[in-house]
């Protein structure tokens, strides 16, 4: 197996959306989950969230962010934190077999889950 070195990191979450403002919520012992009142009305049985507090407009094109989920758009946010975090021109991703980026995500927006119960 080949080694892989992490040099880049992006955060959008519900305790910062940046490196700095996450540590500084771990260090603080912050936490992101908060009770959410659409969670009660739509009859979910848990009615709290770790939302992310973000204003995201103008930070994606409108023509491009207007087919993207919430998700979408924060991890979209999070790969171009990465990529500036580890000093990455385009010239060294685009095309780059040896570049990769991975995303995770607690979970999507219930808004467009459709599930009830």
């Amino acid at each position: 197996m080949k080694r892989a070195v992490i040099t880049g990191l992006g955060i959008v979450s519900s305790i910062g959306n940046n490196q700095q403002e996450v540590l500084a919520s771990l260090r603080e012992g912050r936490s992101g989950i908060t009770f959410s009142q659409e969670l009660k009305d739509s009859g979910m049985r848990s009615h709290v969230w770790g939302n992310v507090k973000l204003d995201t407009t103008g930070l994606i094109d409108r023509k491009v962010v207007r087919f993207m989920s919430d998700a979408s758009i924060y991890a979209f946010l999070s790969m171009e934190q990465a990529i500036a975090d580890a000093g990455l021109s385009p010239e060294a991703y685009q095309n780059n077999p040896r570049v990769g980026l991975i995303a995770g995500s607690g979970g999507g927006s219930p808004r467009f889950s459709g599930v009830r119960r």
